[in-house]
This record gives structure tokens, sequence and C-alpha cells, in this order.
């Protein structure tokens, strides 16, 4: 089975040791005290959150793409969830695209990845963003869910460190403003507006979600190879039939809109240290419009991955 159920109980985590990250964080577990704190209770988290176990150092996380609404949780706002970016919008068809993207792998590879999936609508919990403003301020159930989430993000980056010694997580999202995925690494356009002399020289690689993998990579990359060059993912990406930015040949997105990088990537990334590296793919509409065009999208992403982590690891 790699299905878990995981209900976290408010009054048990508020005991527990604060998560040493910034930005008032979730509470992050050990695999020890989720196991410990694993039972049947009144509400049943695994309707709202989906945890697949995986074999492979690689994770695969979905906030946005879930659809359930229930009337016992209240909705967000701009007053009960004081979220300067605020928004509700539903990833079209991420969770779709993110089940093609675990088939093509295990297709391709034999593994399956980590996946940790949003099944409830984003106007009640919006699991990209820190608990402040993921909830509506009061609502106990919803911090209950997100407290779900991101405990089994937790689980899968510490699972996946004691056994590998590194991974990669993926964040998959959806957006309608380009016809390209963005791939977002913490860096915004400005940053990405920069040479690659000046990318290398400064402190870009340890403010990235990738700080680990530019340090250790078995290729001896510079940061900015690893960002935008020949074997960066962007580059496979685009050799495999997938338009994206940062890549060689489209260097920064410039004045075309640009997602780089939310709170999923920050916490989990290795810009504050650790051994998993993460990177938000915000897919374009038609790559995730039509069941023909997911399969053939992720059987392009999947193999991607392969090809990049086989470069890089």
């Amino acid at each position: 089975m790699r299905s878990k159920v995981l209900v976290l109980l408010l009054a048990i985590l508020s005991g527990l040791a604060a998560c040493n990250r910034p930005d008032d964080g979730p509470r992050h577990l050990t695999p020890e005290e989720i196991e410990k704190y694993k039972q049947e209770q009144t509400l049943k988290i695994e309707k709202y959150v989906e945890y697949r176990e995986g074999n492979c150092p690689i994770i695969l996380t979905v906030p946005h793409g879930g659809t359930i609404v229930e009337s016992f949780l209240t909705l967000r706002n701009t007053s009960n969830c004081p979220d300067p970016d605020f928004a509700t919008d539903l990833d079209y068809n991420t969770r779709e695209l993110a089940d093609e993207i675990d088939k093509a792998f295990y297709q391709q590879t034999g593994r399956h990845p980590y996946m940790i999936i949003s099944l409830i609508k984003r106007n009640h919990v919006d699991f990209n963003r820190k608990r402040s403003y993921a909830i509506p301020a009061g609502d106990e159930n919803a911090g209950k869910i997100y407290d779900a989430y991101h405990a089994y993000v937790t689980e899968a980056r510490n699972a996946v460190s004691q056994q590998y010694g590194h991974g990669l997580l993926l964040d998959i999202h959806g957006q309608s403003h380009s016809e390209q995925i963005d791939l977002g690494y913490l860096l915004p356009v400005s940053t990405l507006d920069k040479s690659d002399e000046t990318l290398n020289s400064g402190t870009y690689a340890a403010s990235s979600s990738i700080a680990y993998l530019t340090r250790t990579n078995k290729a001896g990359l510079s940061f900015a190879q690893l960002l935008r060059g020949e074997k960066s993912f962007g580059s496979i990406l685009y050799k495999n039939g997938l338009e994206c930015v940062p890549r060689p040949g489209n260097l920064s997105p410039g004045s075309t809109p640009y997602f780089y990088g939310g709170y999923t990537t920050r916490q989990y990334g290795s810009y504050g240290g650790g051994v998993v590296d993460a990177i938000q793919c915000e897919f374009r509409y038609s790559y995730r419009d039509t069941y023909e065009e997911r399969v053939r999208a992720a059987a392009a992403f999947a193999k991607s991955v392969t090809e990049f982590t086989a470069g890089v690891w």
C-alpha cells in the first residue's frame, strides 16, 4: 500500500519542538513521532491529503489541485487569512498530471516517487503558504489538515535523506501566463537576468533551492551550468519536447510573468540546509489540458528527471 492514514492532533502538536526554519513553518515531526501519532479520529485526514510512499529519491508535491469543499470548514478570505499574495485559484489537472508522471516514472524505471497530494480545495487550505497565511484564523480542522500535509512532506524528505543521502523535490503547479514550464529555484527575474559569471561569483547558489546539488554534483557543474547550462534540468526538458525557462537559449523570462518558487520550495529545498534540493514546476495549460497531452508531457517530464539526476548524482 502506498497510501497511509495520518491524523495529527493540534493539542499534541503544540507540545512538539518548533521547526528551526523561518516564517512560522509547519511543525516538522520525526518519523518516530509521526508513527506514534497515527490514529483514527473524527476528522479523516486521508480524505483531504493523499500520501504515497516511494522507493526512489524523488518527491512530488501537488498543493493546489484539490477540489473538495466542506461546509464545516471556513473559507479563506483576505480578512481571516492575511496573505499579501492571497489566491484560491485551482491548478487545473495538476493532480491528474502528477498521476501520469508517477505512472511514466514507474514504466521507465520500475520505481515510484514519493507523492503528497492535496485533495481539498485551496479556498480552505493553501499548502504552499506558511501556516498563518495558509488557513483561516481559528479553524482548527483546517490546521490539522495543513499540519498533516506538511508532516507527510517532512516524512518523505527524512526518508529520502536517510536512505539515499540526496533527493529532489518537484513541486507541481499550473500556470496560464506563458507557453512554457516555469522552473523556480527561488531566484527572481532580476537574478536570472545576470550573467553566468555574476551568478557563479556571488552568493546566488546558496540562496537557491539547489544549493546542495551545486556543491556536490558529480559532474562538477558550476551553479550557472546547473541552473541553465547544457546539462541543466531545463535543457533536458527542452530536448525532450517541453518548453521551459531557464534553459540554454531562454536564460530568463525577462518581462514575461514568472513564478520563481514558493513556500514549499523554500521550506524543503536545500537553501536552508539538508541534502534534498527542490524545484517548483509551473506547467503551462496545454500540458495539462487533455488526457493525451498529459500522458505525453508526463512521459517527457519523467524521462527528463531520470536523465538529469543520472548526470548529477
